[in-house]
This record gives C-alpha cells, sequence and structure tokens, in this order.
C-alpha cells in the first residue's frame, strides 16, 4: 500500500547513511523541507510546503542473513519482494509482507505494516529487532526492543516525522514461500449481516490458518444509455463477499495444473480490467474487479501475498477515498456497521462514491497492543477493517469530506477503535 513517487523540485538520492545526514542537515539550515521515499512508499518528513524529495532507493542493500539467529540485516531502501528473494535461498522468509512487490522496509516500518498472516505474526514492525535513523537535526541513533524501547515506539508507524530509517534487523522464519502451498477455504455471501458475522467467528477463532481475509463488494446501481430511445436505464447493484481461510497443502500434479491455469486466467482478467478505460469500461472493470476479488482454489505462498499487486490492483483505476481502523475484537461488528453505514448513507445523499469495498482480518500484534495502552484503552486484539470508496469524476466537496472524517473518528472513540495510515 503505497502512493505514487512524486518528484517536486529536487531529489535526493543518498547512497549511505553519511549521505543522509548531510541532506538533513543541509535541509533544516535551508529550511527546506523534503518528502522521505524509497520506491512506491513515501513518508513526509519536515514541514507541510516540501520543495524536495530524499529517496532511499539507492540504499536498498540486504547488509547480512544471520541463519543462527534467524534475522536479516537491510537497508531502509531494500524492497520487501527482493528481502524476501534473498532468503528464500536459505529457505527464509519474512513473516508479513506487504500486497505489492515495491514496498520497501523503511516505508512499511514507517506505516507499522499488516498483511493476511497477521493473525498469526502480528504487524510488521513486531518483527523489527532494531533500527538504524537519523532524527531531524541530522544524528545517527540506534533503538530497539532492547534499548532505547521509547524512542523505538516512537519512531516506528510514525511515517517518517520521528526520524528517517536508514537500517533495520528483522526477525525471519523457516519457510520456503515457492514450495509452500496453500488451498483455500472460501465461504461466499450475498447480505452484508451473514458476512460480518462469520468474520467475526473467523478472526477470533483463525484455527491453523496460515492466511485468512474477507473481500465485500457494494456496487451502486449502474446507469447505461438505452440502445434505442433516450434516457437511461439503471441496473441493479451488485452486493457480495468471500471470506478466505488459506491452509498448508502437499503439492499433486493436479495442484500444480490448477495452480497454473488459474493464475494465467487471473492475468487475463487484470489485463482486461486494466485496459477498460472511461466510464464506459466500469462495468467490465466492476465484473473483473469482482472475479479477482475471490482467492483462487489453490496457490504458492508467494502467489497469496502478492495477489493484489499481480492482479487485483490492476483494476482499481480512479480517485478512491480510503480508510483503515483496528477493531477490538469485542467491538469489531459495531466498528464494521459503522463505518459500511456511514459510507452508504453518503453515497445515497449525494452519489459521491460508486463502488465500496471492504477487506478485513485479524491482527495480534504486541504493538498495538502496547499503543492502546499507552492511550488508556484496553490491550487486546483486533481486526483490521480496510475500506476503499470509489468516487465519482466530481469527487468529494470538502465539506462532506469533513463529516465523513468526523463520522470515523467518532466510530473510533465510541468503540476504543484505532485509526491506521494507509
Amino acid at each position: 500500500m503505497g502512493t505514487p513517487h512524486v518528484i517536486t523540485s529536487a531529489e535526493y538520492l543518498p547512497a549511505d547513511t553519511a549521505d543522509v545526514v548531510r541532506t538533513v542537515r543541509d535541509s533544516r539550515d535551508r529550511s527546506a523541507p523534503f518528502t522521505v521515499c524509497g520506491g512506491e512508499q513515501t513518508e513526509e518528513y519536515g514541514l507541510a510546503d516540501q520543495r524536495a524529495v530524499l529517496s532511499l532507493r539507492k540504499m536498498n542493500s540486504v547488509l547480512d542473513i544471520n541463519l543462527g539467529r534467524r534475522t536479516v540485516r537491510v537497508q531502509a531502501g531494500a524492497k520487501l519482494s527482493e528481502i524476501d528473494r534473498r532468503l528464500g535461498a536459505h529457505g527464509l522468509g519474512l513473516p508479513v509482507v506487504g500486497d505489492h512487490r515495491d514496498i520497501t522496509a523503511g516505508g512499511f516500518a514507517s506505516v507499522g505494516g499488516v498483511s493476511t498472516a497477521s493473525h498469526r505474526y502480528g504487524m510488521f514492525i513486531d518483527q523489527i529487532v532494531d533500527l538504524e535513523y537519523v532524527d531531524p537535526d541530522g544524528r545517527i541513533g540506534t533503538c530497539g526492543r532492547g534499548h532505547h524501547v521509547e524512542r523505538f515506539h516512537r519512531i516506528l508507524g510514525a511515517g517518517g516525522r520521528a526520524g528517517i530509517i536508514t537500517a533495520l534487523t528483522l526477525d525471519v522464519v523457516d519457510v520456503d514461500k515457492d514450495r509452500t502451498w496453500l488451498t483455500t477455504d472460501a465461504d461466499r455471501f450475498l447480505d452484508f449481516d451473514s458476512f460480518v458475522e462469520h468474520a467475526t467467528t473467523e478472526i477470533n477463532h483463525p484455527g491453523s490458518a496460515a492466511m485468512q481475509v474477507g473481500r465485500w463488494i457494494d456496487t451502486a446501481a449502474i446507469k447505461v444509455a438505452r440502445p434505442v430511445g433516450t434516457g437511461q436505464v439503471s441496473l441493479g447493484a451488485v452486493r457480495f463477499g468471500q471470506w478466505s481461510s488459506l491452509y498448508p497443502a502437499t503439492p499433486t500434479r493436479g495442484l500444480r495444473a490448477r495452480r497454473e491455469v488459474g493464475t494465467r486466467t487471473r492475468k487475463s482478467l487484470g489485463a482486461i480490467a486494466s485496459a477498460a478505460g472511461g466510464r464506459a469500461g466500469m462495468p467490465v472493470r466492476n465484473a473483473a474487479a469482482g472475479a479477482l476479488m475471490f482467492a483462487p482454489k489453490v496457490l504458492t505462498m508467494r502467489d497469496a501475498e502478492y495477489l493484489a499487486d499481480t492482479v487485483i490492483s490492476s483494476s482499481e483505476r480512479g480517485p478512491a477515498y480510503r480508510v483503515g481502523v483496528f477493531a477490538p475484537l469485542a467491538n469489531y461488528g459495531a466498528v464494521f456497521y459503522g463505518l459500511h453505514d456511514l459510507f452508504n448513507r453518503h453515497r445515497e445523499r449525494t452519489g459521491c462514491f460508486t463502488v465500496i469495498s471492504a477487506m478485513t482480518y485479524g491482527v495480534r500484534s504486541p504493538y498495538l497492543r502496547a499503543e492502546a495502552a499507552a492511550r488508556g484503552l484496553s490491550a487486546t486484539d483486533y481486526g483490521l477493517i480496510t475500506f476503499t470508496c470509489r468516487l465519482r469524476p466530481s469527487a468529494l466537496p470538502s465539506d462532506q469530506l469533513r463529516e465523513i472524517v468526523s463520522g470515523i473518528d467518532e466510530i473510533c472513540r465510541s468503540e476504543q477503535a484505532l485509526r491506521y495510515s494507509v
């Protein structure tokens, strides 16, 4: 989950930590704010009036793989997909990775980082042993689980505002993702109530699932021109969902063949959705997005981790409003209903949204429990609920956007939920 790499008036490409220090000190002396980024992931650092970009994409090395300690040391600009590939040669892997191949270690750490395996392993930042950073004054520092713990938690998940992460040491697990096969136990739903009830049960009791994810799609009625005469015809809204729990499986010739066919089909659907432009292409994109929402029956673990990157994202065109909320398990249903009803009310009132979709799964994170305790909330496990609302071309007027944000904040306050910056 990242934002586009946009170059403003200048771009700095540090090759090492010393270069980052010089850039930060120079920027501070000239009062020249900048944005920190690595590949597709951006982190705001400095003032809002950004004049430059500090790109860490040259700082992309895997520095050390410690087989005895089961850790890997990387520079912040290293892509998680490349780190995982290097680890795979040793039968190891990252327990939590982003769903896009260009996400970097520093970028993922700065936003916390979640995945469909977070019900087992927590967040990406739960896997960080220690890190090196450069503070706003251009000083190099280190912190970790066992030293400068308060500073460690202040930098993690801060979006780059508390310091620029330059290197990280990460925990790894014993797994060969290219040879670990998974089968999908899928349940499909046509009504929202049944979907939320099922998701609540699965998140609370995931069993031995290696991954879990629920997806819900709710489209507005599609209006198309009549073939004869004037006016429009409204086609019915589409509402459906699927909960997928993925379990380890023993590969057979049949499973391998099904995986190959499924991979080709998903890529074809993604290409069709990506090529269908304009309003006329919206029904095609919606249909392809719906088909791609469902996890395939059989796939490798690496396939599952990057399913969104290879096919689903290609159907997601145009502007959208997106929000993520960590809902305490005890209040998970109330948060889900509250957000869903909020977005539907605004769509019915103004037609601002076309497709309202949600993705959800469990998150059992020591970092989140500590964050909740620090805010005076109950230390508990969570279900992440992410809504993506596709906008009509006119987008959202600012007063309506403020009303939506206020509604989300009220749901979080009343249900002790935490906002997630996605």
